[in-house]
């Protein structure tokens, strides 16, 4: 019932019923930024996504895939082609004591109820990141040197064949994946948990609540740098005396300096920041910083 629900002719009826025309990033990503595609898919199963991923490449239109948009920049332009987004393919199955089965859609938050409700720990360090399972497998999302590929067992993914990843055919690294690489849907991930108390897991999700206490609110894609290695991104950014640059409507925080909060401006402000901050910080210390944040579409 998860995977296929209703049959194989009703999934090809709510394959196309969940076809809309235009797609608007800026409704559909944390930075509420960006422009539009001409037409967008929100299918709820797996068969579902594999016939809309069928249909676009048979007529060779170009993909793009999204889940929650937490920590991309779309362009102001839009893009060409069309949208899958895994949204609504959300759903969660214990395959085993310690295994879960989580569709691509599914948002961390209900992961982590989920894992609440039935005493299941291991995942508390992705605690408030605004994203799905499928996109954290893709940017190998995590906090405090922990990642989410230090508890996936596999990703399933989709490029026209149905092909299981085990966790050692990601290669998983620092914000990276070989997804990152291919052209393929995420359609799920199978993760480990362990055995855990509410009251533990309550205890290890204050911590990490406290952790993220002095991030800025705002519309952001969370941290755009990525740490160089033995700094951080976010000091070198202060130590350049950066933050509260502003360039149009995008301004760096004074609060976390490797957030660019949108404050009522373009996602080309934002770009324009970004390739600023990155040059400022090589000038005083030699060091490249490269982001995190995904582009979508041309800038």
């Amino acid at each position: 019932m998860l995977l296929y629900k209703g049959g194989l002719q009703s999934c090809l009826q709510c394959a196309h019923a969940a076809k809309e025309n235009k797609f608007d990033f800026s409704k559909n990503t944390t930075y509420g930024l960006g422009g539009f595609a001409a037409v967008a898919y929100y299918p709820k199963t797996v068969f579902e996504a594999k016939i809309a991923f069928d249909e676009l490449k048979s007529n060779k239109i170009p993909i793009t895939v999204l889940g929650n948009g937490s920590n991309v920049l779309a362009s102001d332009k839009g893009v060409g082609g069309a949208i899958i987004s895994t949204k609504k393919m959300e759903g969660i199955v214990r395959l085993s004591e310690n295994r879960l089965l989580c569709l691509a859609g599914t948002k961390i938050v209900r992961l982590l109820e989920y894992c609440r409700k039935n005493e299941l720990g291991g995942l508390e360090y992705l605690y408030a990141i605004p994203a799905t399972v499928g996109g954290a497998a893709y940017m190998n999302a995590g906090v405090c040197g922990t990642s989410i590929s230090q508890n996936i067992e596999s990703v399933h993914v989709y490029d026209g064949k149905s092909k299981v990843l085990p966790n050692e055919k990601c290669n998983f690294g620092y914000r990276h994946s070989t997804m990152r690489n291919i052209n393929a849907l995420i359609l799920s991930i199978i993760v480990r948990v362990n055995s855990s108390c509410a009251a533990e897991m309550d205890e290890r999700i204050q911590f990490y609540r406290a952790r993220r206490a002095h991030l800025p609110n705002g519309k952001s894609c969370g941290c755009v740098f990525k740490n160089p290695e033995g700094f951080s991104a976010g000091y070198l950014i202060e130590a350049a005396g950066l933050k509260g640059l502003r360039i149009g409507g995008a301004v760096v925080s004074d609060k976390h300096a490797s957030f660019i909060i949108n404050e009522g401006g373009k996602a080309d402000d934002v770009k324009r920041l970004i390739e600023t901050v990155k040059k400022r910080v090589f000038e005083r210390f030699a060091i490249a910083l490269s982001e995190e944040v995904v582009y979508i579409g041309e800038f």
